[in-house]
């Protein structure tokens, strides 16, 4: 616990401080100046969470984890959908709510309607979850692999950004914010929903990777373009994470 002669003494240190910063560089103006990114000036990354099997994306788009749900995440989201109506009606036939041994009364259409509502939202909530777990390597993801290779490589080959960042509006720091906001955020979807709805740069992934050909890829007849060049196309600069 911090005493009360040592909070004012943090104090004043804390307010001698910011008086030499605000008035030795001209006020508030030097802070907006140094909160942009530059060379000297980057952000500290966390290395990525070691996983059982390959990294795809540490931190998918909305959409893009989305497009990854495998046909099974599909046939449990509606079997945990439909779950919920027939099981209110299951419960109310075991215990109903007029009281013990009376006669089971109806469930009303906006009951089952609120059911089905839950079991949707849960379903949907569970397969994100899951695929979110893949990118990450944290689940088996041969098949998640295989076809974000296939979609980063053609990207490269067109010269078009593997992350769309050309098209967010933030900037650097904004984007940065936005990263450790919904990075792993999967881990409290049933607490707070949280979806990364930004285009970044941090995800985690050494793009050169896709420049190495694995088995059958070849095939694919993809020439990919230098990431230099498709970074400088765009007046960015490609770093490597």
């Amino acid at each position: 616990m911090l005493s009360k002669k040592n909070y004012e003494k943090l104090l004043s240190i804390y307010r001698i401080t910011w008086n030499r910063q605000y008035f030795n560089n001209k006020g508030p103006y030097f802070f907006k100046k140094n909160m942009s990114y530059s060379a000297s000036n980057q952000p500290v990354r966390a290395p990525p969470v070691h996983s059982e099997y390959e990294l795809i994306d540490g931190d998918p788009y909305f959409t893009r984890v989305i497009s990854y749900f495998r046909p099974s995440d599909y046939v449990n989201w509606g079997l945990i959908t439909a779950s919920f109506p027939i099981g209110m009606k299951i419960w109310e036939k075991l215990e109903p709510s007029t009281g013990k041994g009376m006669k089971p009364s109806i469930v009303t259409g906006t009951t089952v309607r609120a059911a089905t509502l839950l079991g949707f939202v849960g379903g949907f909530c569970l397969n994100y979850v899951r695929s979110s777990q893949r990118f990450l390597g944290w689940r088996e993801n041969e098949r998640e692999v295989k076809k974000d290779r296939y979609e980063i490589k053609k990207k490269l080959s067109l010269g078009q950004l593997p992350y769309n960042e050309n098209l967010s509006k933030l900037d650097d720091r904004s984007k940065d914010i936005s990263n450790r906001n919904s990075q792993y955020s999967h881990l409290l979807m049933f607490v707070i929903p949280w979806f990364n709805t930004s285009y970044h740069p941090y995800h985690q992934v050494d793009l050169k990777k896709y420049y190495v050909d694995r088995e059958g890829e070849a095939d694919w007849g993809f020439k990919l373009q230098p990431l230099d060049e498709i970074y400088a196309k765009y007046g960015l600069q490609y770093k490597q994470q």
